[in-house]
Protein backbone atom coordinates (compact mmCIF):
# COMPACT_ATOMS: atom_id res chain seq x y z
CA UNK A 1 0.00 0.00 0.00
CA UNK A 2 2.41 2.77 0.61
CA UNK A 3 4.80 1.92 -2.58
CA UNK A 4 1.50 1.80 -4.21
CA UNK A 5 0.74 5.39 -2.41
CA UNK A 6 4.48 6.66 -3.35
CA UNK A 7 4.52 5.50 -7.37
CA UNK A 8 1.14 8.05 -7.67
CA UNK A 9 2.64 11.07 -5.90
CA UNK A 10 5.88 10.90 -7.90
CA UNK A 11 3.61 10.97 -11.06
CA UNK A 12 1.30 13.82 -9.76
CA UNK A 13 4.96 15.16 -9.29
CA UNK A 14 5.50 14.88 -13.00
CA UNK A 15 2.38 15.57 -14.33
CA UNK A 16 2.39 18.97 -12.45
CA UNK A 17 5.60 19.74 -13.60
CA UNK A 18 4.66 19.28 -17.26
CA UNK A 19 1.63 21.46 -16.67
CA UNK A 20 3.59 24.14 -15.39
CA UNK A 21 5.74 24.29 -18.26
CA UNK A 22 2.48 23.77 -20.82
CA UNK A 23 1.49 27.01 -18.64
CA UNK A 24 4.39 29.30 -19.51
CA UNK A 25 3.35 31.30 -22.47
CA UNK A 26 3.79 35.01 -23.78
CA UNK A 27 0.62 37.09 -24.75
CA UNK A 28 -0.16 40.70 -26.05
CA UNK A 29 -3.51 42.04 -26.19
CA UNK A 30 -3.02 43.81 -28.91
CA UNK A 31 -1.27 41.75 -31.26
CA UNK A 32 -2.31 43.19 -34.71
CA UNK A 33 -1.62 47.03 -35.14
CA UNK A 34 -3.05 48.97 -37.88
CA UNK A 35 -1.25 52.31 -38.51
CA UNK A 36 -4.15 53.31 -41.07
CA UNK A 37 -2.76 55.61 -44.01
CA UNK A 38 0.59 57.28 -44.03
CA UNK A 39 2.56 59.06 -46.73
CA UNK A 40 6.18 58.15 -47.81
CA UNK A 41 6.97 61.28 -46.95
CA UNK A 42 6.66 60.56 -42.92
CA UNK A 43 9.49 58.34 -43.63
CA UNK A 44 8.71 55.38 -41.08
CA UNK A 45 6.36 54.31 -38.19
CA UNK A 46 6.89 53.60 -34.63
CA UNK A 47 4.90 50.95 -32.41
CA UNK A 48 5.36 49.49 -29.22
CA UNK A 49 3.62 46.50 -28.54
CA UNK A 50 3.40 45.13 -24.57
CA UNK A 51 3.69 42.17 -23.92
CA UNK A 52 3.09 39.75 -20.48
CA UNK A 53 4.02 35.86 -19.04
CA UNK A 54 1.32 34.99 -18.02
CA UNK A 55 2.65 31.44 -16.70
CA UNK A 56 3.89 30.41 -13.93
CA UNK A 57 7.33 29.99 -14.48
CA UNK A 58 10.17 32.65 -15.73
CA UNK A 59 10.14 32.87 -19.79
CA UNK A 60 13.55 33.34 -21.54
CA UNK A 61 13.21 35.32 -24.89
CA UNK A 62 15.26 33.03 -27.14
CA UNK A 63 14.79 35.05 -30.78
CA UNK A 64 13.47 38.23 -31.93
CA UNK A 65 13.14 37.89 -35.93
CA UNK A 66 11.11 40.65 -38.34
CA UNK A 67 9.76 38.76 -41.85
CA UNK A 68 11.35 42.03 -43.96
CA UNK A 69 14.53 44.20 -42.85
CA UNK A 70 12.58 47.16 -43.33
CA UNK A 71 11.02 46.32 -39.39
CA UNK A 72 13.47 46.70 -36.80
CA UNK A 73 12.39 45.72 -33.40
CA UNK A 74 14.37 46.39 -29.63
CA UNK A 75 13.53 45.02 -26.25
CA UNK A 76 15.80 45.64 -23.43
CA UNK A 77 14.61 42.64 -21.13
CA UNK A 78 15.15 39.23 -22.56
CA UNK A 79 13.62 37.14 -18.78
CA UNK A 80 10.27 37.94 -18.32
CA UNK A 81 8.94 36.49 -14.61
CA UNK A 82 5.57 35.33 -14.21
CA UNK A 83 3.06 38.00 -14.47
CA UNK A 84 6.13 40.54 -15.72
CA UNK A 85 5.44 42.76 -18.46
CA UNK A 86 7.97 44.15 -21.43
CA UNK A 87 7.75 46.49 -24.14
CA UNK A 88 8.85 45.93 -27.25
CA UNK A 89 9.35 48.71 -29.58
CA UNK A 90 9.11 48.48 -33.41
CA UNK A 91 9.87 50.60 -36.42
CA UNK A 92 8.59 50.39 -39.99
CA UNK A 93 10.84 51.83 -42.37
CA UNK A 94 8.70 53.30 -45.64
CA UNK A 95 11.56 53.69 -47.80
CA UNK A 96 10.65 51.35 -50.66
CA UNK A 97 7.68 50.56 -49.86
CA UNK A 98 3.62 51.41 -51.62
CA UNK A 99 0.27 50.73 -50.74
CA UNK A 100 -1.28 47.81 -48.29
CA UNK A 101 2.16 46.44 -45.90
CA UNK A 102 1.99 43.91 -43.69
CA UNK A 103 5.25 43.30 -41.21
CA UNK A 104 5.24 40.22 -39.15
CA UNK A 105 8.15 39.70 -36.05
CA UNK A 106 8.15 36.71 -33.94
CA UNK A 107 9.20 35.92 -30.54
CA UNK A 108 10.27 32.62 -29.78
CA UNK A 109 10.54 31.49 -25.96
CA UNK A 110 11.19 28.61 -23.65
CA UNK A 111 11.50 27.81 -19.94
CA UNK A 112 13.82 29.61 -18.18
CA UNK A 113 14.51 26.86 -15.62
CA UNK A 114 13.30 23.80 -17.79
CA UNK A 115 16.77 22.69 -20.03
CA UNK A 116 14.87 21.35 -23.21
CA UNK A 117 11.99 22.91 -23.02
CA UNK A 118 10.64 23.64 -26.65
CA UNK A 119 10.44 26.92 -27.99
CA UNK A 120 7.36 28.21 -28.87
CA UNK A 121 6.57 31.68 -30.51
CA UNK A 122 4.23 34.69 -30.35
CA UNK A 123 3.62 36.34 -33.65
CA UNK A 124 2.98 40.25 -33.59
CA UNK A 125 1.46 42.53 -36.87
CA UNK A 126 2.49 45.73 -38.08
CA UNK A 127 0.72 46.78 -41.12
CA UNK A 128 -1.31 49.77 -43.15
CA UNK A 129 -1.18 52.07 -46.34
CA UNK A 130 1.65 53.74 -47.31
CA UNK A 131 0.55 56.26 -49.54
CA UNK A 132 3.13 57.79 -52.01
CA UNK A 133 3.34 60.33 -55.05
CA UNK A 134 2.48 57.67 -57.39
CA UNK A 135 1.51 54.09 -56.82
CA UNK A 136 2.25 51.26 -58.83
CA UNK A 137 0.04 48.29 -59.16
CA UNK A 138 1.62 45.41 -59.36
CA UNK A 139 4.48 46.68 -56.97
CA UNK A 140 6.33 44.09 -59.25
CA UNK A 141 5.19 42.94 -62.41
CA UNK A 142 5.05 39.01 -62.78
CA UNK A 143 6.24 38.45 -66.73
CA UNK A 144 5.17 34.67 -66.08
CA UNK A 145 6.80 31.75 -67.74
CA UNK A 146 7.92 31.72 -71.18
CA UNK A 147 9.62 29.64 -73.94
CA UNK A 148 13.30 30.73 -74.72
CA UNK A 149 13.22 33.51 -78.05
CA UNK A 150 9.90 34.61 -77.22
CA UNK A 151 8.97 37.78 -75.65
CA UNK A 152 7.61 38.33 -72.37
CA UNK A 153 4.72 40.60 -71.89
CA UNK A 154 3.11 42.14 -68.99
CA UNK A 155 1.09 46.58 -67.77
CA UNK A 156 1.84 48.06 -65.04
CA UNK A 157 -0.84 50.59 -64.15
CA UNK A 158 0.47 54.37 -62.36
CA UNK A 159 -2.31 55.61 -60.00
CA UNK A 160 -1.85 58.98 -58.18
CA UNK A 161 -1.19 58.54 -54.64
CA UNK A 162 -0.59 61.84 -52.75
CA UNK A 163 -0.55 63.53 -55.82
CA UNK A 164 -2.70 65.56 -58.16
CA UNK A 165 -2.72 64.69 -61.95
CA UNK A 166 0.54 63.82 -63.53
CA UNK A 167 2.34 63.19 -66.76
CA UNK A 168 4.47 60.08 -68.27
CA UNK A 169 7.58 61.66 -69.81
CA UNK A 170 9.81 59.02 -70.77
CA UNK A 171 10.63 55.34 -69.74
CA UNK A 172 14.10 53.77 -70.03
CA UNK A 173 15.00 50.25 -70.30
CA UNK A 174 18.02 48.38 -70.00
CA UNK A 175 18.10 46.87 -73.36
CA UNK A 176 17.28 48.36 -76.91
CA UNK A 177 15.14 45.16 -77.54
CA UNK A 178 12.77 46.02 -74.90
CA UNK A 179 9.82 48.45 -75.63
CA UNK A 180 7.66 50.12 -73.50
CA UNK A 181 4.15 51.63 -75.04
CA UNK A 182 2.36 54.32 -72.88
CA UNK A 183 0.68 57.68 -73.78
CA UNK A 184 3.35 60.42 -72.87
CA UNK A 185 2.42 63.90 -72.23
CA UNK A 186 -1.02 63.29 -71.23
CA UNK A 187 -1.94 64.46 -67.28
CA UNK A 188 -4.14 62.11 -65.82
CA UNK A 189 -4.26 60.28 -62.28
CA UNK A 190 -4.07 56.43 -64.14
CA UNK A 191 -1.41 55.36 -66.63
CA UNK A 192 -1.18 52.53 -68.03
CA UNK A 193 2.15 51.11 -68.87
CA UNK A 194 3.06 47.55 -71.13
CA UNK A 195 5.91 46.22 -71.16
CA UNK A 196 7.24 43.85 -73.89
CA UNK A 197 10.68 42.51 -72.98
CA UNK A 198 13.39 40.33 -74.52
CA UNK A 199 14.83 37.69 -72.15
CA UNK A 200 18.43 36.56 -71.80
CA UNK A 201 19.03 33.35 -74.10
CA UNK A 202 18.92 31.03 -70.92
CA UNK A 203 16.67 28.83 -69.39
CA UNK A 204 15.71 30.22 -65.36
CA UNK A 205 14.65 33.50 -63.47
CA UNK A 206 15.51 36.80 -65.16
CA UNK A 207 14.72 40.26 -64.16
CA UNK A 208 15.17 43.90 -64.89
CA UNK A 209 14.01 47.42 -64.07
CA UNK A 210 12.26 50.32 -65.96
CA UNK A 211 12.98 53.92 -65.21
CA UNK A 212 9.99 56.15 -65.71
CA UNK A 213 10.28 60.14 -65.55
CA UNK A 214 7.57 62.01 -64.51
CA UNK A 215 6.14 65.44 -64.39
CA UNK A 216 5.56 65.33 -60.50
CA UNK A 217 8.48 67.49 -58.61
CA UNK A 218 7.64 65.26 -55.62
CA UNK A 219 8.38 62.29 -57.65
CA UNK A 220 10.56 62.80 -60.96
CA UNK A 221 11.42 59.27 -61.16
CA UNK A 222 10.08 55.77 -60.74
CA UNK A 223 11.88 52.96 -60.64
CA UNK A 224 9.63 49.79 -61.92
CA UNK A 225 10.97 45.95 -61.54
CA UNK A 226 9.57 43.09 -63.35
CA UNK A 227 10.90 39.56 -63.18
CA UNK A 228 9.72 36.19 -64.92
CA UNK A 229 11.45 32.82 -66.03
CA UNK A 230 12.39 31.26 -69.51
CA UNK A 231 11.79 27.53 -69.41
CA UNK A 232 11.37 24.77 -72.00
CA UNK A 233 8.10 23.74 -72.82
CA UNK A 234 8.59 20.22 -71.41
CA UNK A 235 11.88 20.19 -69.03
CA UNK A 236 14.13 17.24 -68.18
CA UNK A 237 15.61 16.82 -64.05
CA UNK A 238 18.34 16.73 -64.33
CA UNK A 239 19.21 17.69 -67.85
CA UNK A 240 22.03 16.14 -67.74
CA UNK A 241 23.60 12.42 -67.20
CA UNK A 242 26.79 12.70 -64.79
CA UNK A 243 28.91 9.50 -65.64
CA UNK A 244 31.76 8.61 -63.36
CA UNK A 245 34.99 6.73 -64.36
CA UNK A 246 34.38 3.67 -62.30
CA UNK A 247 30.59 3.36 -61.46
CA UNK A 248 27.35 2.62 -63.66
CA UNK A 249 25.01 4.83 -64.55
CA UNK A 250 22.07 5.16 -62.65
CA UNK A 251 19.53 8.10 -62.78
CA UNK A 252 16.27 8.87 -62.58
CA UNK A 253 15.02 11.25 -64.78
CA UNK A 254 12.10 13.48 -64.38
CA UNK A 255 9.77 15.19 -66.33
CA UNK A 256 7.65 18.31 -65.96
CA UNK A 257 6.12 21.51 -67.77
CA UNK A 258 6.27 24.97 -66.07
CA UNK A 259 3.57 26.25 -68.34
CA UNK A 260 1.01 23.93 -67.51
CA UNK A 261 0.65 22.18 -70.36
CA UNK A 262 -0.54 18.39 -70.34
CA UNK A 263 1.43 15.83 -71.91
CA UNK A 264 2.69 12.13 -71.81
CA UNK A 265 6.10 10.07 -72.29
CA UNK A 266 5.64 7.78 -75.13
CA UNK A 267 9.16 6.16 -75.16
CA UNK A 268 12.81 6.40 -73.93
CA UNK A 269 15.64 4.90 -76.07
CA UNK A 270 19.23 5.31 -75.76
CA UNK A 271 21.87 5.81 -78.81
CA UNK A 272 23.81 2.86 -76.98
CA UNK A 273 21.73 -0.74 -76.22
CA UNK A 274 24.54 -1.02 -73.30
CA UNK A 275 21.90 1.79 -71.82
CA UNK A 276 19.10 0.43 -70.43
CA UNK A 277 16.17 2.73 -70.04
CA UNK A 278 12.64 2.46 -67.96
CA UNK A 279 9.89 4.47 -68.24
CA UNK A 280 7.96 4.55 -64.53
CA UNK A 281 4.65 6.01 -63.94
CA UNK A 282 3.79 6.66 -60.26
CA UNK A 283 1.02 9.07 -58.90
CA UNK A 284 0.77 11.04 -61.32
CA UNK A 285 4.49 11.50 -62.41
CA UNK A 286 7.00 10.38 -64.84
CA UNK A 287 10.38 9.39 -64.50
CA UNK A 288 12.72 7.07 -66.97
CA UNK A 289 15.19 5.00 -64.71
CA UNK A 290 18.31 5.59 -66.78
CA UNK A 291 21.33 2.23 -66.05
CA UNK A 292 23.72 0.77 -67.74
CA UNK A 293 25.92 -2.24 -66.38
CA UNK A 294 29.30 -1.03 -67.30
CA UNK A 295 31.17 2.29 -66.34
CA UNK A 296 29.74 5.65 -67.18
CA UNK A 297 33.02 6.80 -68.35
CA UNK A 298 32.54 4.46 -71.85
CA UNK A 299 29.05 6.29 -72.22
CA UNK A 300 29.98 9.69 -72.27
CA UNK A 301 28.65 11.68 -75.04
CA UNK A 302 25.86 8.92 -75.69
CA UNK A 303 22.22 10.31 -75.74
CA UNK A 304 19.13 9.39 -74.32
CA UNK A 305 16.01 10.22 -76.49
CA UNK A 306 12.61 10.64 -74.67
CA UNK A 307 9.37 11.39 -76.69
CA UNK A 308 6.40 12.55 -75.80
CA UNK A 309 3.01 13.55 -76.79
CA UNK A 310 3.35 17.19 -77.45
CA UNK A 311 3.91 17.72 -81.20
CA UNK A 312 5.56 21.39 -79.97
CA UNK A 313 8.46 19.22 -77.85
CA UNK A 314 8.19 16.00 -79.34
CA UNK A 315 11.68 14.77 -78.52
CA UNK A 316 14.12 15.52 -75.13
CA UNK A 317 17.62 14.76 -75.55
CA UNK A 318 19.15 14.22 -72.52
CA UNK A 319 22.90 13.35 -72.93
CA UNK A 320 25.81 11.39 -70.74
CA UNK A 321 28.35 13.74 -69.85
CA UNK A 322 31.73 13.61 -68.25
CA UNK A 323 32.06 14.04 -64.50
CA UNK A 324 35.68 15.40 -63.09
CA UNK A 325 35.34 13.14 -59.70
CA UNK A 326 36.15 9.45 -59.76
Amino acid sequence: MVKRFAITACVLVVLFAHLSVATAALVCDVPKFDFGCRTSTDGGYSHTFEICNTGAESVEIKALRSSCDCLTAEMERKTLAPHQRAVIDTHLIFEGLSGLQTRVLHLAYCDYKTPGAPLQVLSLSLSGFVLTPVLCEPAILDLGVVLPGCVATGSVRLLSGSAGPFALCAVGLDSTQNIAEYTPRLAATNHVLSLSIHPPARNGIFAGKALVTTSLPECPQLVLSYRGQVAPLIEASPSMIIARAKAALDVHIAFRSMHEIPFRVLSATATDPRIRTVIQVAAGNTTVHVTSLIAGSSLVDELVRVTTDNPVCHVIEIPVCCSYQR
